[in-house]
């Protein structure tokens, strides 16, 4: 199997039950290079090209809800010389997961067991700020990409709070209460919306960001069971939505309309768009494979083992400088 239109990409992608990072061809997911003996255990991913690193949070051995010896480090990679550059200390916050890039080009990352929010500046990597947030389990967050504006779940707390941002960080403006529990969420890059997975039904809450309410609920009817993280593509075209323990991925519009749905390995964890919009590629922990959904053909192609358990993937581009 040959991926169409790799040229100039690379990809990233986390192996947690490895505790590695590896870089993969672009092509066929061959493993072409890794980072070993990572700290216990890397979860998340964010790449930030403009800086040419990428940022795994060291989350620690246990899962959400249940992590009783949480870690409290992140690992920034240089995506060029593929190595680690430096962890940054995150302590007294601990569990760090989830990390996005807000509007005002920091870093804002949730350290769940701390119910808070730190806030990196990407060009020092040092901590600048912190924001707590009223939830028990902080565990991902979504920028707006038109406001100054953070939405983070509370999964069992059962709603969104809303962030508002400024160069020292920001803070809670509002939360937002939901239906129930809440597993993943989302924002459009071209809507004011924030999409949000239901918790404890096959479910989308979908918020809209002007009046911060719930406006509608969207089905999964493809989906067994509740699903959990979404991703929409970069230009807002596409939303997926992948199941949680459920190996299937939904797709649909800018409009939430539904197009299509393919199947996934066991396990599915988190997932990519290719840049050109031809694939979308799943990480799927317990079988130790990455999903090739083909979105020209509306289908899964294959299922590559690739690592031990990979949990998250994501491309970037080359340096012009070369390998």
């Amino acid at each position: 199997m040959k991926l169409r239109n790799a040229e100039g990409l690379e990809i990233i992608a986390v192996d947690k039950d490895g505790q590695s990072i590896l870089f993969l061809d672009p092509q066929d997911l061959s493993v072409r290079s890794s980072i070993d003996h990572l700290p216990s255990r890397p979860h998340e991913l964010l790449v930030v090209e403009q800086h040419r690193k990428a940022y795994v949070p060291i989350y620690g051995d246990g899962i959400h809800g249940d992590n009783p010896r949480p870690n409290h480090q992140v690992a920034v990679i240089d995506l060029d010389k593929r190595e680690v550059l430096t962890f940054i200390d995150t302590a007294p916050y601990v569990s760090p997961h989830t990390g996005r890039l807000g509007r005002n080009g920091l870093l804002y990352l949730c350290c769940e067991n701390s119910a808070t929010v730190i806030v990196i500046d990407p060009a020092t990597d040092r901590i600048v700020g912190h924001i707590e947030v009223p939830s028990s389990n902080v565990h991902r967050l979504a920028p707006l990409l038109y406001a100054d504006e953070i939405y983070t779940e509370s999964e069992e707390d059962g709603f969104l709070s809303v962030i508002e941002t400024h160069d020292k960080g920001g803070t809670v403006a509002q939360n937002i209460p939901m239906p129930g529990p809440v597993n993943g969420v989302d924002a459009s890059p071209v809507h004011p919306i924030v999409v949000a997975t239901s918790g404890d039904t096959r479910k989308l809450y979908v918020i809209d960001t002007t009046t911060r309410t719930l406006s509608r609920t969207v089905a999964l009817p493809d989906h067994h069971k509740h699903a959990q993280v979404v991703r929409f593509s970069p230009d807002g075209a596409m939303l997926a939505v992948i199941g949680d323990f459920d190996p299937v991925v939904s797709f649909y519009d800018h409009a939430l309309s539904p197009l299509f749905s393919a199947e996934l390995g066991d396990k599915p964890l988190d997932g990519c768009f290719s840049p050109g919009m031809d694939y979308f590629l799943v990480a799927n922990e317990n079988d130790a494979t990455i999903s090739v959904v083909d979105l020209v053909a509306k289908k899964t192609v294959n299922h590559v083992p690739v690592g031990k358990g990979c949990e998250i993937l994501a491309y970037f581009r080359r340096s012009q400088v070369g390998d």
